[in-house]
């Protein structure tokens, strides 16, 4: 079964976003901003997808036809020499709602298939097995009995919320949402007319088929920094450094930047 990310990078349009950026193409395309948003694709996102034990998946990145050619060029660039042109494709497409865009291009892309679409933001991350898991997961929900439906929605409600601060990776703490946006999985048709996108994810355990996997582990980074799209707080108690060394199993990039266990902690722009 096909396993595909779907992000928006500074995409200019009707897309959940509720900062001042989402509104503005002057500051959503400034110069210093996309340099910053790429470095954060590139040391968290990325990097957390080219480190997946099972690397069978794909990535679907939509932007906006109003970024500045440069910058479209530079961001294909990125995703393709990370992931290569088999697994990941970059879309530009002009302003309107980022789920349809997106619905749109799976559909053309996989038709009646049955795959499995997990939502990432460009400054997230999912664990070093998250492939692996999903896979499994989306089997289960594929042979349930139960649910007469054609879909089934995933969440992963355990993660943590990662703290940039000036650049550098300041803190880990704990998260624990269930229905999260973050690596919520659709599993299901592509042709069909359901997209994460498109769906309230607040309310999918009251409107649509879906299970839980809440183990006592995490699946996931919420990045927390001074350039949020939305509204991403930390909420839940700190990491103990043995916690945070812990961490690492499932992160195995995040050692490198981390503060006092590496020179090299800076996830600033070089």
């Amino acid at each position: 079964m096909t396993i595909l990310f779907e992000t928006r990078f500074s995409f200019f349009g009707q897309s959940g976003w509720k900062s001042s950026h989402a509104a503005d193409p002057g500051l959503l395309f400034d110069d210093d901003r996309l340099e910053q948003r790429m470095t954060y694709f590139e040391q968290i996102t990325l990097e957390s997808l080219k480190g997946q034990t099972d690397p069978d998946f794909n990535h679907m990145v939509l932007s906006s036809t109003l970024m500045p050619k440069t910058w479209q060029t530079r961001l294909r660039e990125l995703v393709i020499d990370t992931l290569g042109a088999k697994r990941a494709r970059v879309m530009f497409r002009p302003e309107g709602k980022a789920g349809r865009f997106l619905k749109d291009a799976v559909v053309k892309t996989y038709g009646d298939d049955v795959i499995t679409q997990v939502v990432l933001d460009d400054d997230d991350a999912v664990s070093a097995d998250f492939v692996a898991a999903l896979r499994g997961y989306a089997q289960i929900a594929r042979r349930d009995p139960l649910n007469d439906a054609p879909y089934s929605f995933i969440t992963f409600p355990r993660g943590y919320t990662l703290g940039i601060e000036a650049g550098r990776i300041s803190w880990l703490a704990h998260r624990y949402v269930p229905y999260t946006n973050l690596g919520l999985a659709l599993v299901g048709p592509a042709s069909s007319s359901r997209n994460p996108y498109l769906t309230s994810h607040r309310k999918i355990g009251e409107r649509h088929p879906s299970f839980m996997v809440s183990h006592r582990r995490p699946f996931y980074l919420r990045a927390v920094h001074g350039l949020n799209d939305s509204f991403a707080k930390q909420k839940g108690a700190f990491l103990t450094d043995e916690e945070i060394v812990g961490a690492f199993r499932y992160f195995p990039w995040m050692e490198r930047h981390f503060p006092g266990l590496s020179d090299n902690s800076t996830l600033a722009a070089q």
